[in-house]
């Protein structure tokens, strides 16, 4: 509510100061996170949204709160051409990225958001990795939630993965992974099969180089559309598989039947399937002051 001042009159606010205030009293701690997901993301689909920010609510529920955003104006939906039977794809929308920067304590401008790059997103040829990285997001946080000993501590999305590790590398995902008294970090590569294999053998070396100048191993989760492409890129890989770089394949397939935490993983040289604790435990992070 805009307070009078000295002069005992209230100022006039702009309608977009106005429809802010009119928010605050609406927009949820949930709903924030639900913004800030949709641009760390790019998009996510009404599935994605409910599994992750509403796991105790049926699905009427929260579409019902979904089309509520929608309606004040902070996300935009999108279903893509041709599909008409597929869920509505999510993505933020200017209000929604002013909210979001404000949340983060930067300027709007410093989100870099665009509101025409958002709604391209329905037409771009990115759109399955897009939606697929996410949907990993999603089965490791179902996981981290059945497993009782299990958390997943932090997943970083691909701008952030750029900005930390671009001058090597730029994975996917970074998670962080806690299961008993085991530790896991890791970066995802998620595969659609449309790149040549040539061009994903590329990208060790940067892991490579990011696991000798840290002095950590780089472990590395690709996520492959096939049984056929997990064997010919664990083939390929085999040879960049030592000490500094830690690699282990699976196929969409095997992370939605079972979930990533099960045993779904295989090294290059194997095809004995590993679960991530049984990856954490192959590669314990020295105690500090150890020998």
């Amino acid at each position: 509510m805009n307070q009078p001042d000295e002069t005992g009159r209230r100022p006039v606010l702009s309608d977009y100061a106005g429809k802010l205030l009119w928010l605050a009293r609406r927009v949820t701690p949930r709903d924030q996170s639900i913004l800030a997901g949709l641009h760390d993301h790019h998009v996510m689909t009404t599935h994605h949204l409910h599994r992750l920010y509403f796991p105790r609510a049926d699905a009427r529920r929260a579409r019902r709160r979904l089309l509520l955003l929608h309606q004040y104006g902070l996300m935009d939906g999108f279903r893509p051409h041709g599909r008409l039977r597929a869920p509505v794809h999510w993505v933020l929308a200017p209000l929604g990225a002013a909210l979001v920067a404000e949340y983060r304590g930067i300027e709007p401008a410093e989100l870099g958001f665009r509101q025409d790059r958002a709604l391209a997103r329905a037409h771009s040829g990115q759109l399955g990795h897009m939606t697929g990285l996410v949907e990993c997001l999603v089965l490791t946080t179902e996981a981290a939630r059945t497993l009782p000993t299990a958390q997943l501590v932090r997943w970083e999305p691909e701008r952030e993965c750029a900005r930390r590790w671009g001058r090597y590398v730029r994975p996917d995902a970074y998670m962080r992974w806690h299961q008993g008294t085991s530790e896991l970090d890791a970066f995802w590569e998620y595969d659609t099969g449309t790149e040549p294999l040539t061009k994903v053998h590329r990208k060790m070396g940067g892991y490579g180089r990011l696991a000798r100048e840290s002095g950590l191993p780089s472990i590395v989760l690709f996520a492959l559309h096939s049984q056929t492409r997990e064997e010919h890129l664990a083939v390929r890989l085999a040879a960049d598989d030592g000490p500094s770089v830690g690699v282990y394949v699976t196929t969409h397939a095997r992370l939605r039947a079972q979930g990533p935490a099960d045993q779904v993983w295989r090294t290059t040289d194997s095809t004995e399937r590993l679960a991530l604790v049984d990856i954490a435990r192959r590669h314990r992070l020295p105690e500090p002051g150890g020998a």
